[in-house]
């Protein structure tokens, strides 16, 4: 929407099905493959292949086996995922959260 390039031209454009790709963009689908990004970044001026990279790195469900950790673990891991799944957390606890935890880069 924001590069006002409808989802049926962008479809059309990389050779798959309107529906296909709205599934795609709602995360019924896997991501993209490789091969389709180049056509998809021509048609849409705002997606690069760092995008493409990190949507497709961020699609994929992230499974936390908290069985074998101890209680508190549990709850910490519980609590995060019930305020991410609500998208409930304030600027100031997003920050906070961030600063603590760090990236998976380090």
């Amino acid at each position: 929407m924001e590069a006002r390039v409808s989802l049926r031209a962008a479809a059309r454009a990389i050779g798959i099905s309107a529906v296909y790709l709205g599934e795609v963009e709602r995360g019924v689908r896997p991501p993209l493959r490789k091969e389709r990004w180049d056509a998809l970044i021509k048609i849409v001026p705002t997606l690069d292949r760092d995008t493409m990279i990190r949507l497709s790195a961020n699609a994929k469900p992230v499974q936390l086996d908290l069985r074998d950790t101890p209680p508190e673990y549990q709850d910490l891991g519980m609590a995060l995922a019930r305020r991410i799944e609500r998208q409930n957390l304030t600027e100031k606890d997003f920050e906070r959260l961030s600063a603590i935890l760090g990236s998976d880069d380090e």
